[in-house]
C-alpha cells in the first residue's frame, strides 16, 4: 500500500501545484488571506472582484487539496478485490492527502519564501515585509493543515470504505 500512496500522492500534487501556481503568478492578491499578517496588513483591501475570485478558487483548491487524493482513494477501493476496509481506505487517503500538504510546504511554500525579493514582492504595497521569509508561518500552517485535515478525511474514508468495493 506504500507505493500506491506514494504514486497516487505525486499524480495528486499535479493538478494542486498547477492551480497554486496559476493562480499565484496570475493574481497573488488573491491568496492574501493565507499570507503572514503582516503582509495582510501592509496590503491593499480585497477589490469585490478579488473578492470573488478567491471563492471560487478557493473551491478549486479545496477540490484539489481534498477532492483529488478522495478520488484516487475511491479508485483504489474499486480496484481492489473486495474493496478498502475503513483503516485501509484512511490509511490511503491521508497518506496521499499528507503527501499533497507536505509538496505545499516543501515545494512550494518554503522555496518561494526563499526566492521572493522582499524589495519587489508579488503583492504591491507590502515592500520590505519580513512575512515573506517567516517560514515558521509556513510550517504551522502545514501542521494545522495536518490535523484539521482530519475532519475531511475521516469522513470521505468512511463513506469510500462503504461504497460497493472492486470485484
Amino acid at each position: 500500500m506504500a507505493a500506491r500512496i506514494a504514486i497516487d500522492g505525486l499524480v495528486a500534487c499535479v493538478p494542486f501545484s498547477i492551480v497554486v501556481w496559476a493562480s499565484f503568478l496570475s493574481r497573488p492578491r488573491i491568496w492574501l488571506h493565507s499570507l503572514p499578517a503582516d503582509i495582510q496588513r501592509m496590503a491593499a483591501p480585497k477589490t469585490p472582484v478579488e473578492q470573488r475570485l478567491t471563492f471560487w478558487l478557493g473551491a478549486l483548491v479545496l477540490f484539489t487539496f481534498f477532492g483529488v487524493p478522495a478520488l484516487l482513494t475511491w479508485r483504489f477501493h474499486m480496484w481492489t478485490p473486495g474493496g478498502l476496509s475503513f483503516g485501509q481506505a484512511l490509511t490511503h487517503l491521508y497518506g496521499v492527502w499528507m503527501t499533497v500538504n507536505a509538496w505545499d510546504l516543501l515545494a512550494i511554500d518554503w522555496p518561494y519564501a526563499y526566492l521572493v525579493d522582499t524589495s519587489r514582492p508579488p503583492i504591491p504595497g507590502t515592500e520590505g515585509a519580513p512575512g515573506y521569509k517567516d517560514y515558521k508561518f509556513h510550517a504551522r500552517a502545514f501542521l494545522k493543515a495536518s490535523v484539521f485535515g482530519l475532519v475531511v478525511v475521516i469522513p470521505a474514508a468512511a463513506l469510500i470504505a462503504r461504497s460497493q468495493g472492486g470485484q
